[in-house]
């Protein structure tokens, strides 16, 4: 995601976007989703991790790299998403951090 965000020529960034949103993010993130579904809800052990807070962390700013909510589609990372961003110290964090662009 990185390497088309950050990719200043616009031609290689173009060719890059085709696989990358039809191919390695769904790949991903369908393996991420199935995951979770099989932990209880959450990456590892059916229990809030390390993995989650760092999934749910990176998501905004992956997402608006490649300008749609990468978990829209995939219901358990979504409801994932909520579960961490619902976390009372996350939610007061959330709702209070200046405003930037990611």
């Amino acid at each position: 995601i990185g390497s088309y965000h950050y990719d200043d020529n616009e031609a290689s960034k173009e060719k890059k976007k085709g696989p990358l949103l039809n191919e390695t993010v769904p790949y991903y993130l369908k393996k991420f989703d199935e995951i979770v579904k099989n932990n209880g809800g959450y990456f590892v052990g059916g229990k809030l991790t390390w993995a989650d807070l760092y999934f749910v962390g990176l998501l905004d700013y992956l997402s608006g790299m490649v300008g749609h909510d990468l978990v829209e589609k995939y219901e358990n990372l979504k409801a994932l998403k909520e579960k961490v961003l619902a976390i009372p110290a996350i939610k007061a964090w959330i709702e209070k951090r200046p405003d930037t662009k990611m």
